[in-house]
């Protein structure tokens, strides 16, 4: 008879096994201000000291935001002219860097002045393609002291590409230029496929990048994560999906409530939550102008 409790154990151990393992983050939208639903079209965002910092595409400007409301705190008007397409955004000591699509190249702005440089590269960029891909994002990693650059399609449209750079210091204090090491691919199914942004994740020694599929009404999220080593180097073999629960499904439904979900940014906080960005216009942005559709700021809370 001792039997029959021993097998009902045995079965229950077995289903508690079966059990899908719970994910590590909750979906959660911030409002953002009306402000923000004009043509800013708004391609990169970087958490810095507790604010949020988004660069418009083709505004000269950087908006800061308050992350628990949502609320702009300060403007910064950029010396970066609307023809660059800045891309991307991210931060190194105390100074923001994006990289532009249209006329490559790596920028440093000061945030208190707005005031920019060009950034010396080893080896010169590739250029936009003719099917209108160029440099997409980037992401500075401060333990090693390295910079790394997203490509988000190459000319075939067959692989995305992530270029990685060391800081060589300048003749000037606080100067530097960045230097080329190596450069990963990594493939794309068709040309629905795209890679939008990168960021530094430095407690979990990462590279997430933000990768979408768009064909008519379909589109499908996903947030995929890149091994570093000790020396700064990324693990391409390492590369997997989070698993972030119904995003795609989530995506889908804000798309209907007339928010743009060409999701363009990605950051980490402090406390090791994920921030994500959307851009919300095409073609010429007028900077003052209502858009069609609205800029939605997601935070992927960490369980």
């Amino acid at each position: 008879m001792k039997l029959i409790p021993l097998f009902f154990s045995i079965l229950i151990s077995l289903g508690s096994l079966a059990q899908p393992m719970p994910l590590p983050y909750q979906i959660h939208q911030v409002p953002l201000p009306d402000a923000m639903n004009k043509q800013v079209c708004i391609s990169g965002i970087k958490y810095m000291d507790g604010k949020l910092y988004f660069v418009s595409e083709r505004c000269p400007l950087i908006l800061v935001t308050d992350p628990a409301t949502g609320a702009i705190t300060q403007t910064i008007s950029t010396s970066i002219g609307q023809e660059f397409e800045m891309e991307g955004l991210t931060s190194y000591k105390n100074k923001l860097y994006s990289v532009s699509e249209e006329l490559v190249a790596v920028y440093e702005i000061d945030p208190a002045t707005g005031q920019s440089k060009q950034l010396s590269t080893s080896t010169p960029l590739p250029p936009k393609s003719k099917s209108g891909d160029g440099m997409e994002g980037i992401a500075a990693n401060e333990t090693n002291n390295k910079f790394y650059i997203l490509r988000e399609r190459n000319e075939t449209m067959t692989f995305a590409q992530i270029w990685t750079f060391s800081i060589e210091p300048g003749s000037e204090d606080n100067s530097f230029s960045l230097k080329y090491e190596s450069m990963i691919e990594l493939p794309l199914q068709n040309p629905q496929w795209r890679y939008s942004d990168i960021c530094y994740d430095k407690e979990n020694d990462r590279l997430l990048c933000l990768k979408s599929y768009s064909k008519g009404k379909l589109r499908q999220q996903f947030i995929e994560a890149v091994a570093i080593d000790k020396n700064g180097n990324l693990q391409k073999e390492t590369l997997k999906d989070l698993n972030i629960e119904r995003f795609s499904q989530i995506s889908n439904e804000y798309k209907d409530q007339d928010f743009s979900m060409n999701l363009e940014g990605i950051t980490v906080d402090k406390d090791g939550n994920i921030w994500i960005v959307s851009d919300n216009t095409s073609g010429k942005a007028a900077c003052d102008m209502p858009a069609k559709e609205k800029t939605i700021l997601l935070q992927l809370i960490k369980k």
